[in-house]
């Protein structure tokens, strides 16, 4: 079964589930010597943040546990990072090119890539052909699947700890947001981007609720994410310019990059936050009790009673 919730299973039972589930297609992304190394570690490190998503609706249920296998998986997925988020500073460059392609004619965009490509070769090359960083990854993961296997909540406690996890990411999100809208500093848009990529998570968890209405909720979250993700790699790919200019070309070729990732910077964020004002609407526990609600509507057991008849049918009975 995919990232998503049997509603008819209990809390413990989902995730005991879905994160053995993506701990062994994490195992297999790091493992499989025939694939893309580096399409592998960025697959591997998606499947750990799904993994963080999920400990955060059991936090306040078994807050030990959640708090421990979180520190578990943010830990494995850095031992992968040097690589991955070199590449994720090349893909945003692309993105930065594409989306200026037609407007802008300049070669900058060639020169500072081949300087990204030289760092990110360099991090591969830290990383070590023996594969030593991935050992321990997988290593971790599966600690983490026994510990999973073994994870169990009281029957009477599990309804309220979803709500309970499912409101303090939301309010944390509606924080957060405050907090970046205020500051306007990167630090904060990247908590941000971090508290509605979760969001996107629970949505996608509980999904099958109601797909019609919360499909829609899960589609806006993960692209309010992806552009203040984007966001926060422009912050990044800005930082390190300004750190080492020389490595990058000439000024000139830097200045012109900079000027349009400024640009497509201020229209990011201006469209996250349009879209997370209107994700965060709701007070959190009102958007919690109304989700857990869909939830246990959608993992009743129909009762078999045959739907009462429409009204015309009892005038007809009358009449008869």
């Amino acid at each position: 079964m995919a990232y998503r919730f049997n509603p008819r299973s209990p809390l413990d039972a989902n995730l005991r589930r879905i994160a053995g589930e993506q701990i062994e297609k994490a195992i297999r992304d790091l493992t499989d010597e025939d694939g893309d190394r580096h399409e592998s570690v960025h697959e591997a490190r998606k499947r750990m943040k799904k993994l963080r998503g999920l400990l955060r609706l059991v936090r306040t249920g078994a807050p030990t546990y959640a708090a421990k296998e979180n520190v578990r998986f943010r830990d494995a997925a850095r031992l992968l990072s040097g690589v991955r988020d070199r590449t994720a500073l090349i893909e945003a460059l692309d993105g930065l090119e594409q989306r200026f392609a037609g407007d802008v004619e300049t070669q900058s965009f060639a020169v500072v890539r081949t300087a990204l490509e030289l760092k990110r070769d360099s991090a591969q090359t830290a990383l070590g052909d023996d594969g030593s960083h991935v050992a321990e990854t997988v290593a971790a993961l599966e600690e983490g699947r026994e510990t999973a296997e073994s994870f169990r909540l009281p029957p009477k406690r599990q309804e309220a700890v979803l709500r309970r996890g499912l409101r303090a990411n939301y309010a944390r999100a509606q924080a957060d947001l405050g907090i970046a809208l205020a500051k306007g500093e990167a630090e904060a848009f990247h908590d941000l981007r971090k508290r509605i990529k979760y969001l996107s998570m629970h949505f996608k968890l509980l999904e099958p609720a109601w797909p019609e209405a919360l499909a829609p909720l899960r589609v806006e979250a993960e692209t309010a994410a992806e552009e203040l993700g984007r966001d926060h790699d422009y912050a990044v790919l800005r930082t390190e310019m300004a750190a080492d200019p020389e490595s990058f070309g000439a000024r000139a070729d830097l200045d012109v990059v900079l000027a349009l990732l400024d640009r497509h910077q201020s229209e990011l964020r201006a469209s996250a936050i349009h879209r997370c004002e209107r994700l965060l609407q709701e007070k959190p526990k009102a958007f919690a009790k109304r989700i857990q609600s869909l939830l246990a509507l959608s993992g009743e057991e129909p009762n078999g009673a045959a739907p009462p008849e429409p009204p015309e049918a009892e005038r007809r009975h009358a009449a008869g």
